[in-house]
């Protein structure tokens, strides 16, 4: 076998053997990173820019290598739903991490300029206004929007987690209860060829009367 063949094969068996917990690490990480160096610009335009590109930036480009990777839509028909979903794990993982935070969302939902800071009494990040020193009304009513926006944010992250799991659950017993049957329907093929084999190998061995 010649060295641009082995190195074909070895690329298919990569291919093959390439799973989804490498990606779903490496999101892992990503967002413990961005926990820990993350900073609301706290300016309404670039808010809603930024948080869209970091929902959307690292989902897509995990789903584009595991797609490049797994080709679902070259593998047979009954496996193709069930390779996808999988693709969809860690893009589905990311987005749920960022909702579970809770400040991404809160950052880019915040209309207001101000700085970025941690509130010590909530233990919350959020963007303080500047220039309300001395209305701490408006001030109290933002901080209590952003804990509110956090709030739903983790409860959408843990709804659409649940809804994750039911999805990939029912992907999952579908396809296992559609190549069952075809399973045994060869299986019976099988077994009725080669009882009829049988059956006219003993005809021909009988000896003539």
């Amino acid at each position: 076998m010649s060295l641009p063949e082995q190195m074909t094969n070895n690329l298919e068996k990569m291919k093959s053997g390439f799973g989804t917990f490498p990606f779903t690490i490496a999101l892992f990480g990503l967002e413990m990173l961005m926990d820990r160096e993350f900073s609301c610009p706290c300016d309404p335009g670039l808010n809603v820019t930024l948080i869209v590109f970091l929902f959307v930036g690292p989902a897509f480009l995990a789903l584009t290598v595991l797609v490049f990777i797994r080709r679902p839509c070259k593998r047979k028909s009954q496996s193709s739903a069930e390779v996808f979903s999988f693709c969809l794990i860690p893009p589905s993982l990311w987005i749920f991490l960022l909702l579970f935070e809770g400040e991404y969302l809160a950052c880019g939902l915040a209309h207001w300029e101000g700085d970025y800071v941690l509130d010590e009494g909530r233990q919350i990040k959020w963007c303080k206004p500047s220039g309300l020193n001395d209305n701490k009304t408006i001030r109290t009513d933002l901080l209590e929007l952003t804990e509110k926006v956090t709030f739903y944010s983790r409860l959408s992250a843990l709804a659409l987690l649940s809804l994750l799991c039911i999805s990939f659950m029912t992907v999952l017993v579908w396809s296992d209860c559609k190549t069952r049957p075809l399973e045994q329907l060869k299986k019976w093929d099988e077994q009725t060829q080669q009882t009829s084999l049988s059956g006219t190998e003993a005809e021909l061995q009988q000896p003539p009367v």
